[in-house]
């Protein structure tokens, strides 16, 4: 009887209705995991977050580097060496921001990136190969370096769609959206690198580079290169289809070829019209990229949804990348001269290099937010109850919004107060 009255007091009582609301409001939960996370930091075995990163970072470049001095390989450029750091530490990043994600739906955006930044992990590898490994084949650098640059289109393809199809369907599950990015993936992927599977050499069999050929074996080597109609009244070049001559040129097609042939007989210039229909290809691809970012930020600006913290600022970033990819590969194309494209091409590392250290700046944000205490409640929220709660708004928020965009205007739109709403 005794402990029946004691369980009826008012202490007991009130007691029971505190528990009560806090289970609702999903706050237990999010208490016992910040003691968790608490009484983890107090081990004294545990190793603070940025020397984790920093640790696995220097590992990978280590064994990178020693690979370099103790392995033949193809000569890198200084930018290279510099993209390729920046592209292992977003990859580093992108790992511990998935395995520390609160929110169950942001983890499959981190593992995206993730993958993308392994694809890219390739081009470090393609140093050796042909060089260093599997060497008896002679075009295994060739391939490898082609198929690799595929692979980090298709990856960026995929992480790009599953983020707008995550914006736009965020109650659907994860495997429906990943069905629809797969398919938008898959379709461009066959739509623009469908020559490449059918003939990995695909690039040996152009048109272009079949005529080339036929020219520069009227060339002697380091002989001046005539002109082109002294060209044309030894050499009648072929139509090709498919790797195969279906026919020769009428004479005045002829001369036009070889005119536009020409400035590609001297020294390396042949390189550039030998990658061209693959950048051509990688053009096709980041426009595709572009309208799907902005299709992102359309549907944020019209909709205004809540979403994870920096993901906004990583897709705009990836939208200038892609912009910028864009331009580096028209540019390669349109060079006739091999020097002047080296030079584009360390140009373009560096300022590839510069939006890159935007990227692991926010991603360190991201890391910083999701393991503070503010920002693993705000995610738990936003897998919980998004239709209570706003876009996270941050000091770039502000910053961009004091001095670029018309407050009124976007205040409430794309940078919605979430202590306001």
């Amino acid at each position: 009887m005794c402990g029946m009255a004691c369980c009826l007091s008012p202490f007991c009582v009130y007691k029971k209705i505190f528990a009560i609301c806090l289970d609702k409001l999903h706050i237990n939960a999010y208490i016992l995991r910040v003691k968790n996370a608490v009484l983890k930091q107090r081990s004294p075995f545990s190793m603070k977050l940025p020397w984790k990163i920093a640790f696995a970072w220097a590992g990978m470049q280590a064994v990178y580097f020693i690979g370099l001095l103790c392995l033949p390989h193809k000569e890198i450029v200084a930018a290279s060496l510099i993209n390729r750091g920046i592209q292992s530490l977003l990859l580093v990043l992108s790992l511990f921001i998935f395995s520390r994600e609160p929110n169950r739906k942001n983890k499959f955006v981190f593992l995206n990136f993730t993958l993308y930044f392994s694809a890219l992990s390739l081009f470090p590898v393609s140093d050796f190969f042909g060089v260093a490994f599997f060497t008896g084949w002679k075009y295994t650098a060739h391939v490898f370096f082609v198929f690799s640059v595929i692979l980090t289109e298709v990856m960026a393809s995929l992480t790009i769609s599953y983020l707008v199809f995550d914006l736009l369907f965020r109650d659907a599950t994860v495997l429906r959206k990943y069905f629809f990015a797969f398919i938008v993936t898959l379709f461009f992927t066959v739509l623009y690198y469908h020559p490449f599977f059918n003939d990995p050499l695909y690039l040996y069999s152009i048109e272009d580079i079949k005529q080339w050929k036929t020219l520069s074996s009227q060339v002697p080597e380091g002989a001046e290169v005539p002109s082109a109609l002294d060209l044309a009244s030894k050499v009648k070049l072929q139509s090709w289809q498919d790797g195969h001559a279906v026919g020769d040129l009428y004479p005045d097609q002829n001369i036009k070829r070889i005119e536009y042939l020409l400035p590609y007989l001297e020294r390396n210039n042949w390189r550039i019209l030998f990658f061209k229909p693959l950048y051509l290809s990688n053009i096709y691809m980041n426009v595709m990229f572009i309208v799907f970012i902005l299709l992102f930020f359309g549907y944020q600006y019209k909709k205004d949804p809540p979403q994870g913290a920096y993901i906004d600022k990583i897709m705009f970033l990836l939208l200038l990348f892609s912009s910028m990819e864009i331009l580096h590969f028209w540019g390669y194309i349109k060079t006739v001269e091999y020097s002047l494209w080296d030079e584009l091409f360390s140009v373009g590392q560096y300022i590839t290099v510069l939006i890159e250290l935007l990227m692991v700046f926010f991603f360190s944000l991201r890391l910083k937010f999701i393991t503070s205490v503010q920002g693993e409640f705000y995610e738990t929220e936003l897998a919980a109850n998004p239709q209570q709660i706003s876009r996270w708004r941050d000091w770039v928020d502000n910053l961009i919004l004091a001095h670029f965009f018309n407050f009124k205007l976007f205040n409430g739109r794309l940078f919605q107060n979430p202590h306001t709403k």
